[in-house]
């Protein structure tokens, strides 16, 4: 009986001391957590004794009212003044580099102007054709020489410069592109025909005198006097035509080189004129 009794005691202690032992852990648990809540800085002890979670309030920005805008009159006066004090402040040479460059502005204006202007005329369509007559009949008129409406006949039959001037058949006509129209007459020739004394002051003509054209449509070619030349009888180069040039070429005999007015016996020299041509006048 002694022993069982002993047992009961026992264990009505234990659990006593196991009650305690709880109730001491839930004591110092509550004290941990109530620490912690009051060193919290959105916490606030209130004066009676509570603790209140107060929050950190936004203050709103202060709107300040929009100020009113400048009327376009003041902006003007003020940016005119503006400028004028800011070029008072510039030195000769930074005015100086400023007129420069408002030259060089002003030079490509016109520069850019002129290359529009070519580029139209470039693009401007080609003047019309010259009208190719129905015969080779051409005449010729050198008003230096009191020469007029003479007729030129295409031939290489050197006998016909008897009765006036010639044409070489195998030079171009004046209405053919890139034309060296070759004439050739006497210089003393034979009384009572074209030929007499045609081409007799020939080396009188200078450079500019005119020279004119003509056939059957009416159509006038005029040429301007460029050059001279002196080649010997069996020169044939000066007949050809040279590219880029639309011309004529007049020929007749003289007795040296430099010799002009020595009339012959043996005329060894061909004296030419070059002429080009500055105009067509088409007939209407």
């Amino acid at each position: 009986m002694g022993k069982r009794s002993d047992r009961r005691k026992f264990r009505r202690r234990r659990r006593w001391a196991g009650f305690f032992l709880l109730l001491s852990l839930s004591l110092v648990a509550s004290g941990v957590m109530l620490i912690r809540d009051m060193t919290s800085p959105d916490l606030q002890t209130t004066a009676s004794g509570s603790v209140d979670k107060v929050g950190v309030a936004r203050v709103a920005s202060v709107r300040v009212p929009d100020t009113p805008e400048a009327t376009s009159g003041q902006k003007e006066d003020k940016a005119e003044f503006l400028a004028s004090e800011e070029e008072g402040k510039k030195t000769a040479a930074e005015k100086n580099e400023v007129d420069t460059e408002a030259g060089q502005k002003a030079d490509e204006k016109v520069a850019a102007r002129d290359q529009a202007d070519q580029r139209a005329k470039e693009s401007d369509p080609k003047p019309p054709a010259i009208p190719t007559p129905p015969t080779d009949d051409l005449w010729m008129s050198i008003p230096a020489l009191g020469l007029y409406d003479n007729y030129v006949t295409n031939t290489g039959d050197f006998s016909a410069m008897d009765y006036g001037a010639i044409k070489l058949p195998e030079t171009g006509f004046p209405w053919q592109d890139n034309a060296n129209t070759y004439i050739a007459a006497h210089r003393l020739g034979w009384p009572g025909t074209a030929s007499n004394h045609q081409f007799y002051d020939l080396p009188l003509l200078a450079k500019g005198d005119v020279i004119y054209l003509g056939d059957v449509n009416g159509t006038t070619y005029t040429y301007r006097v460029t050059g001279f030349k002196e080649i010997t009888a069996n020169e044939t180069w000066v007949t050809a035509p040279q590219a880029g040039r639309d011309m004529v070429s007049l020929q007749t005999c003289i007795e040296n080189f430099g010799d002009y007015w020595t009339m012959g016996p043996n005329w060894y020299v061909r004296y030419i004129v070059q002429a080009d041509r500055v105009s067509v006048d088409v007939a209407k």
